[in-house]
């Protein structure tokens, strides 16, 4: 049999009050052996469920839960752990917020001069704007994906997309083809592609918050005002879609804008129809391009680039000029290029390459 501890010793040892362990058994939660006399006796067993106890109430599960978790079925306590955990990293966000308050009263502060009575009122309002961040949560599926752009929120663009903001609207006046626009449109690639993989030192805004942008809390519209993004983006947008302007004659280009404006389905019926060749022609890279399968490939390429087109011999022969560059394609262009035939740069560069050699058969 095991040893039975009085409540004095089985305090010390376990390192509670007694005036603890008379509360938990008024609670239900410990119910030591009871001597023919009243006196509480514990066992081994009672330190290991006082153990759990203590360890549950850390965690800051109510006491008058802890019961229930402890007897209870076994898949009460992942939730119960769960419930809590949530609990606490809502917490965690308030102490965040706050200090994140503080700091920013702090740094208000002039040295040598007296604090302003107002400062109160700031970190209130600091607060507010904290809340107002915590509202950009929801353009966000997971909590990994809030927690890689949450300092974006909260601390605003990073050193480098400021800079970038303001050559951006310096260049606004410039043609979105030049060399200067051109420049820009593969810096934002750069800090993009950058984002996309996760480096927090050059996080942005999701493309998900951004078509939402009109709705986006007060603060942080306030925030982001001085870089004029709408003015910035659709500079951006115009460079990149002019980074092939080069290869066609004013006539010719004046057709590519025309046609930009194609329908949404046939803009999916053509995207559809290049990947799908693409896909073929890595299925095929084994094939003799001079064969009848890779001829067959680049009747099909010939036919898009001729719907492209649409029978302008001028267009056409932009086209094909771009095409035969594509080793020369600024990072703007080859990355569109490759989106548009859903493949990585390695995978385009074979495919065109062995599209090029079936060609010269055709």
């Amino acid at each position: 049999m095991s040893r039975l501890y009085r409540v004095q010793e089985f305090a010390e040892l376990a390192g509670v009050t007694v005036k603890a362990l008379y509360h938990y058994g008024r609670l239900g939660l410990l119910q030591p052996h009871r001597t023919t006399a009243g006196y509480r006796l514990y066992s081994a067993r009672d330190l290991e469920r006082l153990e759990q106890i203590v360890a549950l109430k850390f965690l800051g599960i109510p006491l008058r839960q802890i019961a229930a978790v402890l007897d209870g079925p076994p898949v009460d306590l992942p939730d119960a752990l769960r419930a809590q955990r949530q609990a606490l990293e809502h917490k965690r966000g308030l102490l965040e917020r706050a200090i994140h308050a503080i700091r920013a009263a702090q740094e208000a502060i002039e040295p040598g001069k007296p604090a302003d009575p107002a400062i109160l009122k700031r970190i209130i309002e600091a607060i507010d704007m904290q809340d107002d961040i915590e509202a950009m949560r929801k353009y966000y599926t997971t909590p990994e994906a809030w927690d890689q752009r949450r300092r974006y929120h909260e601390e605003g663009p990073s050193p480098e997309w400021r800079e970038l903001y303001r050559d951006v609207y310096a260049a606004l006046g410039e043609d979105p083809a030049g060399e200067q626009a051109q420049a820009l449109a593969d810096r934002w690639l750069a800090l993009t592609v950058r984002a996309w993989n996760g480096d927090p030192d050059a996080q942005t805004d999701n493309t998900t918050a951004w078509m939402d942008r009109e709705n986006w809390p007060a603060s942080l519209k306030q925030r982001v005002a001085g870089f004029h993004l709408e003015e910035v983006h659709d500079f951006v947008q115009r460079a990149a879609w002019c980074a092939r302007r080069k290869y066609f004659s004013a006539a010719a280009w004046s057709q590519v804008e025309a046609q930009r404006k194609q329908s949404a389905e046939k803009f999916s019926r053509d995207w559809q129809a290049r990947v799908d060749l693409f896909r073929d022609i890595q299925a095929a890279m084994e094939e003799d391009p001079a064969g009848e399968k890779g001829r067959g490939l680049a009747a099909r390429w010939q036919a898009l680039v001729n719907e492209s087109c649409a029978g302008d011999p001028e267009v056409q022969t932009g086209i094909l000029k771009a095409w035969l560059d594509r080793r020369n394609w600024p990072a703007t262009l080859r990355w569109q290029m490759e989106t548009a035939y859903m493949a990585n740069s390695e995978q385009f560069q074979k495919a065109a390459d062995f599209l090029e050699r079936a060609r010269a058969f055709g």
